[in-house]
Order: C-alpha cells, then sequence, then structure tokens
C-alpha cells in the first residue's frame, strides 16, 4: 500500500520531469529559430520573422540596398570618409558587393588615396569578378594612372580594356538590335529549369549578359508571370524586350566610356612627347608592413585564391615633381576631383 508521503514524492518528481522537458523544448525551439534567423536585420519585428529562409534573405538584402543608398547619398555630398565607412558594411557574400567595391575605388580616389583605390580595382580584375563589372572599372584604372605618370601601366589597362569589354560589347550589340542572343536564350532556359532568374542561372554567360540584369524588377515580376501555368505570351515577350532594352544601355554606356578612354590615352601620349607631368595629390601610403607570418606571391592574374580578393595592398608612386618647383606646385596644375 502506497503512503500519502510516496505518493506526494511521485508527484513531485514528475513535475521536475516535466519542468526540464519543456525547458529542453523551448531551448531546442529558440535554437532552430536561431539557426533561421540569423539572417534577418534587428530592424524586423518578431511579429514577421517567420520560419521561411526567404524571407530572411529578401530582409537582409533590404538592408543592403539602403546602405547602398545612404552611402550613395554622403558621396554626393562630398562626404566621401563617411560613405566608405558605409560602403565596407557590405560583404562579399551580397548581390551588392561589386558595385559597393567599384564606389569604393572612386570614393578612395577622391580622398586622393590612389592606393587603396587600385587595390580595390586589382579585385574587380580578378577573374571570379571580371564577369560583373562594366567598363568603368577600366576607365577608372586609367585615370588614376593618368593622374600617377605611370603610362606605361596605363597602355596595359588600355590593351585589358580592348581583349576584355570587346567580346561583351559585341554580344550586347546583338542582343540590343536582335532582341535575343545565344546566351539570353541559355539563361532563360536555364532559369524556367530553377524555377528563379539569378547570377547563379546566367552560369557562364554573365559577362555577356546585361549587368545586374537579375535585379531588375520589371524582369523578375515579368518571369515569375510567365512560369505560371497557361500563362500569357506578353510575359515572355516582356523578358525578351526588358533584356534588349538593358543591353542598349550597356552598350550607350561603353560607347560613351571608349570615348573618355580614348581622350585619356592621347592624353598621356601628348604628356609622353611633351614631358610634362601633371601630378595629382596622391596622399603618401604607409609602407606595406611584412614580418615572418607575411607570404608575399608574384602577380598573376590567371591564379588568383579567393581569399586574396579585396585583400590586396598597392604602393604606387606620384608623378615625378618638374626641376625647380615643388610636389605642390605641381599638384595644384593637375586634374580636380
Amino acid at each position: 500500500m502506497i503512503s500519502l508521503r510516496q505518493t506526494i514524492s511521485y508527484i513531485a518528481a514528475m513535475i521536475v520531469i516535466i519542468a526540464i522537458a519543456q525547458v529542453a523544448s523551448a531551448r531546442t525551439e529558440a535554437g532552430g529559430k536561431g539557426s533561421k534567423l540569423v539572417l534577418v536585420s534587428k530592424s524586423v519585428s518578431k511579429s514577421a520573422l517567420k520560419p521561411h529562409p526567404k524571407s530572411a534573405v529578401k530582409a537582409v538584402t533590404q538592408t543592403e540596398r539602403e546602405i547602398m543608398r545612404s552611402a550613395r547619398a554622403l558621396f554626393e555630398k562630398k562626404q566621401f570618409e563617411k560613405a566608405l565607412a558605409l560602403y565596407e558594411l557590405i560583404p562579399q557574400s551580397s548581390d551588392y558587393w561589386v558595385e559597393a567595391l567599384e564606389e569604393r575605388a572612386w570614393t578612395h580616389v577622391h580622398l586622393k588615396e590612389h592606393d587603396q583605390a587600385l587595390a580595390n580595382i586589382k579585385t574587380l580584375f580578378a577573374p571570379p569578378v571580371k564577369s560583373e563589372i562594366g567598363a568603368e572599372p577600366y576607365l577608372l584604372s586609367s585615370l588614376i594612372q593618368l593622374r600617377l605618370c605611370n603610362y606605361n601601366e596605363l597602355f596595359k589597362v588600355m590593351k585589358r580594356f580592348k581583349e576584355d569589354i570587346r567580346p561583351r560589347h559585341e554580344a550586347l550589340q546583338t542582343l540590343a538590335k536582335v532582341g535575343e542572343s545565344e546566351a539570353s536564350v541559355k539563361m532563360i532556359g536555364r532559369s524556367i529549369a530553377a524555377g528563379q532568374m539569378s547570377r547563379a542561372t546566367a552560369g557562364v554567360d554573365l559577362p555577356v549578359l546585361p549587368r545586374l540584369f537579375y535585379r531588375d524588377a520589371k524582369i523578375q515580376m515579368a518571369f515569375q508571370m510567365m512560369l505560371k501555368p497557361g500563362a500569357s505570351a506578353r510575359h515572355s515577350n516582356t523578358v525578351t524586350n526588358r533584356l534588349k532594352s538593358l543591353a542598349n544601355r550597356d552598350v550607350k554606356d561603353t560607347e560613351t566610356i571608349l570615348r573618355k578612354m580614348h581622350l585619356i590615352e592621347v592624353e598621356a601620349v601628348s604628356r609622353i612627347y611633351s614631358e610634362q607631368h601633371l601630378a595629382d595629390a596622391k596622399k603618401t601610403s604607409a609602407p606595406i608592413q611584412r614580418d615572418a607570418n607575411t607570404l608575399v606571391f608574384p602577380d598573376d592574374d590567371k591564379d588568383v585564391w579567393i581569399d586574396e580578393l579585396d585583400s590586396y595592398k598597392v604602393n604606387a608612386k606620384g608623378c615625378p615633381a618638374a626641376s625647380g618647383t615643388t610636389v605642390s606646385q605641381s599638384a595644384s596644375k593637375g586634374p580636380q576631383s
């Protein structure tokens, strides 16, 4: 026969077991939510946090878009150091990283920090990134080399520009004229199979497609409508026409930059023959620190490690001062930012 004391002890033990089970369940649930919500912005309310991973990614993308918008606003106000701090918040995993890196380079130029700008451009020219850039980084690199009177490197950039941009320019010209190309047809086919249009579905054809087409709202809306059963052909036509419009935009941008590159080339040749150096006010960079843990590899554009990206260091020399003049006097004649 069970006594009253034994009954009370049994009930107390069961209460303790139930409480432990509830705590363990709560921790497991919190751990699961934590793993799904790591990417969610702190500004999102708790009521909006759903277990669907796409909502989390969307929240972060929106935050990065706002960072870019704020950085550009500061850049326009010539608050370059504040703009730079915001650009540096964009992680490499972001769809906005290449844009942020390019705009960081322009910001460094306005701060007269040409070494840092060249380091950013070095990353933009690396094979994993090069397929996503347009013609503008080549223009920026040429402009910096002109300001530093580094004519040898300037002509190398000119040659690289022709080699890299010509195939892209010709492919985009076809797309802008006809409305489709071999690359665009393949990309749309892969996107339909994947159920989404993205940078990944562009695949190896990304360099010869309109820049950042996968972020275009009109294309994405029409593409999603196109995937629905019984969708009208007009949605497919909208995607095609929008790709054609974006290709035409890129063609015009490239041709504008090409004209500017020609002007820089003429200016460089003129300086070489006249021996005139219009030096820019270049800030002196601190020497690159090396110790026993520093590894130095030859500069090879064809052999790039992923962890090297955005970690390059550059020490460039400025224009030589003319005899009888100081550096500041020479700099005062240079092009203004």
